[in-house]
């Protein structure tokens, strides 16, 4: 048994040594713990062969084939292609266990990544409005021009949102801080055009909820509280919710079986008394959970290395 994991590179200064994120460092640890053998690389490590017909993809210069088990972790939000690098992956790998039946492969979240092949704010609100998951009420337009007339979202405060979330990045006190690209419009004038971002209805409640799924079932989650700020990861006030209600339980396990993934994380909201859904994330942090909540919480990391789905051959 042997593990890769694959993960973005975290934002840094030029020539200094990049630790490995939070999240995947956790997943080498548990690895460890259970003497399994593990490597860890970035998205810009892969190399893909072409040549005669056949394909080798290589990590960090080794042959994939080489693992058992690939778990994916982030990837750019700007950049399409570090998403698309794991579809390539997965259909590589899918042809390969055709063909070595007794020495299989397996991807962590492959069917969910095959069947939202867009990882993006605006494929999430499609895929929940398909789906009849309740989300919030959303609207993109392509010149992102917000000032023209419209005939939803017109009352005021409303959010607008970076199309892929992408975050930015400004300059406070000679120091790089990361910001999100989420701003809240009090009035028609305060719109600036920009076909990177979209309308979504404002909740007041200033809570979030994060909860953790796996292979289908609730296993965790967190309440966090706006400190300060209407956004809630704006030095936000965790709390342990490992028992969400029955209706927040039963919505992220249904966006989990739809997607047929072995481990996400569902972020809820609540909305005019109504709870909706506000994104879901293949490769969630969880630092805050571990770290930041008085209680015992689950073991994340541990669930994350275990949630593998065997496919069966049709």
């Amino acid at each position: 048994m042997k593990y890769l994991i694959i993960d973005k590179k975290q934002r840094g200064e030029k020539g200094k040594n990049l630790e490995i994120p939070t999240g995947s460092r956790r997943l080498l640890e548990e690895l460890q713990k259970r003497n399994i053998e593990s490597d860890f690389v970035y998205n810009d490590q892969l190399e893909f062969i072409f040549k005669e017909g056949k394909t080798v993809i290589r990590a960090r210069n080794k042959d994939i084939t080489e693992y058992s088990h690939i778990i994916f972790r982030g990837h750019a939000l700007h950049n399409d292609h570090e998403y698309h690098y794991k579809r390539y992956i997965i259909d590589f790998v899918d042809q390969y266990n055709k063909e070595n039946p007794d020495k299989k492969i397996l991807v962590q979240n492959s069917e969910a990544i095959k069947r939202f092949p867009y990882y993006n704010k605006i494929a999430m609100a499609q895929f929940c409005s398909i789906n009849n998951i309740p989300y919030f009420n959303s609207y993109f337009r392509t010149d992102g021009d917000y000032t023209k007339e419209r005939d939803c979202l017109k009352e005021f405060p409303i959010i607008t949102k970076e199309y892929s979330g992408e975050n930015r990045v400004e300059v406070i006190n000679g120091k790089e801080v990361i910001k999100k690209n989420v701003f809240k419009v009090e009035k028609e004038s305060d719109y600036k055009i920009n076909p990177n971002f979209f309308l979504q209805e404002f909740s007041g409640t200033g809570e979030d909820y994060r909860v953790f799924v796996k292979l289908g079932k609730v296993i965790g989650g967190w309440k966090r509280k706006a400190k300060g700020n209407f956004m809630t990861v704006s030095k936000g006030e965790y709390e342990m919710y490992n028992k969400p209600d029955s209706k927040m339980k039963d919505i992220a396990e249904k966006v989990s079986l739809i997607l047929k993934a072995d481990f996400i994380a569902v972020d809820f909201m609540n909305i005019n008394n109504k709870l909706a859904v506000q994104e879901f994330s293949f490769h969630p942090g969880f630092k805050a959970y571990e770290t930041k909540i008085k209680g015992t919480p689950v073991n994340i990391a541990e669930a994350i290395i275990t949630a593998f789905t065997e496919k069966k051959e049709a």
